[in-house]
């Protein structure tokens, strides 16, 4: 078993393939309670279109999803709930654009927790019956979806922004896609990418590392999996320009909201890093958007918004900076950001500042098994491999190097999504 030494903050992970290829990650913190378990398939909503062996397959949209609510079904008369209840533990599981989680939170009893979460994920029942079933909650969802404005504001905002990328299209997939769902598909899901090797578990809390990897070898040793296809995603070529500059929505909220994304081609910044070009452009949103903000204090006193966060993301072909508010003056608000946003800037005292705050969160994150669960998880799917020197990346980001981010930020691509108050009804 290794150990994966978290620089500058006297912290570890423990790191185990197990011999069927599933690679497992521990952190152990003696001063825990309770224990934080999550089993990861890299499969998410965007992954409809694949190759195995040159031979091209196509899913419907919202299949993944699909398949982690099915998932919960062990056979005919047992459910998830039916394993996990007796033992007190809570179970969820959620899909995500790029991946799927199944989740145990406990207090005792780790290796009956440990050893029913990989046996319902690992058994593979599914009938037509089953699909069937699934299919009509999974569509009331869907329309329970379409009532909730944040949900709206945000798949509207991806249409906006993206003109072909799979980001366009909702996680649950429409009623129609849901319709099309045969078993068939979610056979030849299962089949491609549930296996140990498309797959990674990661717990987290007062546990033993090494009774931790003899539990999984014990159990998966029992199991059989077929051979690994490597499956290959088919990826989408994403034009540079946003698909519509402005929309409005229309809906019955007492608060208007607005969401202002930015798009960039990611080749303006292809010098740099993807780990370290996160940290800056963290930096620079916080600085220009973020709680102690010039901009933000600003608009909380004059009463022009209620609520703002703002996001960034570094995708395969671009990087988007992400602004939403709340305002009852929304088209104001919406300027105000717009400005800000041709208008970047930060100091070297304010560098520091973030800097140092940002490392706190770091070790703060650390005082949480599920924070700290999430964090491997974000490092394995968003780049493959632990960040080991994060504090060090960070303190290491110079003004310069933030000038210089700044510079390539160009807003002529940028897209605007409002939702103000329905007043026709």
């Amino acid at each position: 078993m290794e150990k994966i030494k978290i620089k500058g903050i006297d912290e570890e992970i423990y790191y185990s393939n197990s011999k069927c290829g599933l690679p497992v990650y521990i952190w152990k913190n003696e001063h825990a309670k309770s224990f934080y378990m999550s089993l990861n398939v890299n499969y998410g909503s965007i992954h409809t279109e694949f190759l195995i062996k040159n031979k091209k397959y196509r899913v419907p949209a919202g299949i993944a999803h699909f398949m982690e609510h099915i998932k919960f079904n062990v056979d005919k008369d047992t459910t998830a709930n039916d394993l996990f209840d007796p033992l007190g533990s809570d179970i969820n599981a959620f899909t995500t654009f790029k991946y799927t989680s199944y989740l145990v939170y406990g207090t005792n009893k780790i290796k009956e927790n440990l050893n029913n979460l990989l046996d319902y994920v690992y058994t593979p029942y599914f009938t037509k019956e089953m699909i069937k079933k699934e299919k009509g909650i999974i569509i009331s969802e869907i329309n329970m979806g379409k009532d909730q404005p944040y949900n709206n504001l945000y798949f509207e905002f991806n249409k906006c922004l993206y003109q072909k990328d799979k980001f366009r299209n909702l996680i649950t997939g429409d009623v129609s896609d849901v319709q099309d769902i045969q078993l068939d598909d979610i056979k030849l899901i299962y089949d491609t990418f549930y296996h140990p090797k498309n797959m990674f578990l990661i717990i987290t809390g007062n546990v033993n590392p090494y009774e931790i990897e003899k539990i999984v070898n014990d159990n998966l040793s029992c199991k059989e999996f077929k051979e690994y296809v490597e499956p290959e995603i088919v990826k989408v070529k994403e034009p540079k320009g946003v698909n519509k500059k402005e929309k409005i929505l229309y809906s019955n909220v007492e608060v208007e909201k607005a969401k202002i994304g930015v798009k960039i081609e990611k080749k303006n910044f292809k010098d740099i890093d993807k780990v370290r070009l996160n940290i800056i452009l963290s930096l620079i949103l916080a600085s220009n958007f973020g709680d102690t903000s010039d901009l933000k204090e600003e608009l909380l006193q004059e009463g022009l918004i209620t609520y703002m966060q703002y996001q960034r993301y570094v995708q395969d072909d671009h990087v988007v900076l992400d602004i939403t508010l709340e305002s009852r003056y929304v088209d104001e608000a919406v300027n105000r950001v717009k400005k800000a946003l041709n208008n970047l800037d930060m100091s070297l005292e304010d560098l520091k500042r973030k800097v140092n705050s940002s490392i706190a969160n770091m070790v703060i994150n650390y005082e949480d098994v599920e924070n700290v669960n999430n964090m491997i998880q974000n490092y394995i799917i968003y780049y493959g491999e632990i960040i080991q020197n994060l504090k060090e990346l960070y303190e290491s980001i110079t003004l310069d190097e933030v000038k210089e981010v700044i510079s390539k930020i160009n807003t002529k691509e940028i897209t605007v999504v409002k939702m103000i108050k329905d007043t026709s009804k």
